[in-house]
């Protein structure tokens, strides 16, 4: 299962959630997480996508004042700028599960220093992500296990041709929402893939760099 991946319902992403569920499915994947920026219509557009061979898993991933966070399993809006704590405590009020992706990511990981506030509430971190490098990948695993945290696996991807290149392995035969959350909730789930091509996360980081400045120095 693919649980990150942007739709065009975020202001990065560019993707039909009908796009990115075919795609999913003609690569033999079993399910996907819709984690648009700040934003969840694509979320619960694509659950009525969902059948019984593939399991699509509401999402968010919400910009707190330090970093970003996914919150699985989510269907309404959850305040962005509010700290890690808060923003935690808030996915678990909705009966989400909070994720920490990209731990590591210049402008938008929560850092180490951080995790460490949230970990005992967080079952999973974002172990492998596809547009981080494969080095930030091990060092992020090396975290989970010390913490002893669940990982996940997403492609994180903003385009149709890149999903699946990350993903969260879980090891249930049970393809609905409740079970796939419990075993995320459970830290039995892992995240694995493969890292895109240097000139695909090249271009991202140019578009990511223009899209700053073109919305005034602010970040997703």
């Amino acid at each position: 299962m693919d649980l990150h991946v942007h739709s065009k319902y975020s202001e990065d992403g560019n993707s039909s959630v009908e796009e990115i569920v075919k795609t999913l499915r003609k690569k033999g994947f079993q399910g996907v997480a819709i984690t648009d920026h700040n934003e969840i219509k694509g979320a619960l557009k694509a659950l009525k996508l969902a059948e019984k061979d593939f399991v699509v898993i509401p999402g968010i991933e919400i910009s707190t004042s330090d970093g970003h966070l996914i919150g699985l399993g989510v269907k309404e809006i959850i305040p962005r700028g509010l700290s890690v704590e808060e923003t935690v405590e808030k996915i678990i009020e909705t009966g989400g599960v909070p994720v920490v992706p990209h731990l590591f990511r210049t402008m938008s990981g929560i850092k180490k220093e951080k995790l460490r506030l949230i970990y005992k509430k967080v079952p999973a971190i974002e172990v492998f992500n596809s547009y981080s490098l494969s080095k930030t990948n091990v060092k992020v695993k090396k975290i989970a296990i010390e913490l002893k945290l669940g990982g996940t696996g997403g492609s994180d991807a903003h385009e149709v041709d890149y999903v699946g290149y990350g993903y969260t392995i879980v090891r249930n035969v049970d393809l609905n929402i409740d079970s796939i959350l419990s075993e995320i909730q459970n830290k039995k789930t892992w995240g694995e893939g493969r890292t895109l091509p240097l000139d695909v996360r090249r271009d991202r980081v140019i578009k990511a760099v223009k899209d700053f400045f073109r919305r005034g120095f602010r970040r997703i």
